[in-house]
Order: structure tokens, then sequence, then C-alpha cells
């Protein structure tokens, strides 16, 4: 079993986490979700129906701040409630398995890019050309973020960061 296969099979709550913040955003977004799978041994994936622009880049770019806010909340709930010993285990590995898998995809990356190349096209009004050039530079922050995710889908260094940054604010502060 090679080192990818292993993290996903005991990281697999993470997978799920991923695929969740999608389906959460879709529901969110009022966009009809056609068929789902949490988990599997090449991972997940969720299939949803055709939308605006815009939804879909929010849907891509969920699971990246649900999944933050996830071990953020966890944070909190473990320095602020006394729990058992195993309920903080269990807890600390959802939050480092949702870090883990909070980058999205190379697919969601690829998702991002084509629903923005979509979204500047010929056939638009004067007025949504203007739009477009004054929300140019959240458009450009969303490209940089797209491709940095897709550069660092495979990157243990990067979740490895997350992950330690996350630790450190849990005990530390």
């Amino acid at each position: 079993m090679n080192l990818n296969n292993f993290l996903n099979k005991f990281f697999f709550i993470g997978i799920t986490t991923h695929e969740l913040s999608h389906m959460l955003a879709c529901l969110l977004l009022g966009v009809k979700i056609k068929k789902f799978k949490l988990i599997g041994s090449s991972g997940g994936y969720v299939v949803h129906e055709a939308s605006r622009n815009y939804k879909n880049i929010l849907i891509s770019m969920a699971p990246f701040f649900i999944n933050l806010l996830l071990a953020i909340i966890i944070s909190i709930v473990i320095k602020r409630i006394e729990l058992k010993i195993i309920f903080i285990v269990i807890l600390v590995w959802i939050a480092i398995s949702s870090l883990f898998f909070s980058v999205p995809s190379k697919q969601d990356s690829k998702n991002v890019y084509s629903s923005i190349k979509n979204s500047y096209t010929k056939k638009q009004s004067i007025v949504s050309w203007i739009f477009k050039i004054l929300i140019f530079p959240i458009t450009l922050i969303l490209l940089i973020l797209a491709w940095l995710f897709e550069v660092l889908d495979q990157s243990f260094i990067f979740r490895f960061f997350l992950i330690i940054g996350w630790v450190y604010i849990t005990i530390i502060i």
C-alpha cells in the first residue's frame, strides 16, 4: 500500500468532510445534487446540476473554508470544554483529517478556472463588463487561489504546515 492510499484510509473522515462541504455549499446555494460518493478507494465526489459561474466557484472552494472552520470549532471545543481523553483524540483526528483534505482537488481548481473563463464571455452588456472590471481583483485572487490549490493538491508539506499551525493554535494560544 502506498502512502497516498494509507493516508486516504487513515484520514477518511477528511475526505467525507471535503465532500460534505461541497454538498453544503450546493444546498445553501440552491444547486441540485445529482449524485455523490462520500468515501471510496479513490476518494469521493459530488456531481451537481449546472449552475451560475459564481455558484460553481463557491461550491468548488467550499472545502477549504468549511474544513478550516470545522478545525477552528474543534479547537475551541477542546480548549473550552473538559472532555475525556478519548473524545479529545477523536476530535483531534477529525480536525487533522479535515485539514488534510481541506485543499480543493485539481478538479475543483479546474472548475474554478472554467467558471471564471465562462463568466467573461463577449455576449454581455456594458454594465456586466464594468461590474467584472470592478471585481477583477477578486477574480484575480480566486485564480491565484485555484492555481495554488492545483499545485498544492498533492503537497504533503502544505498540509503538514496547516496541521502544525492548527496544533500550535490549539495547544499554545
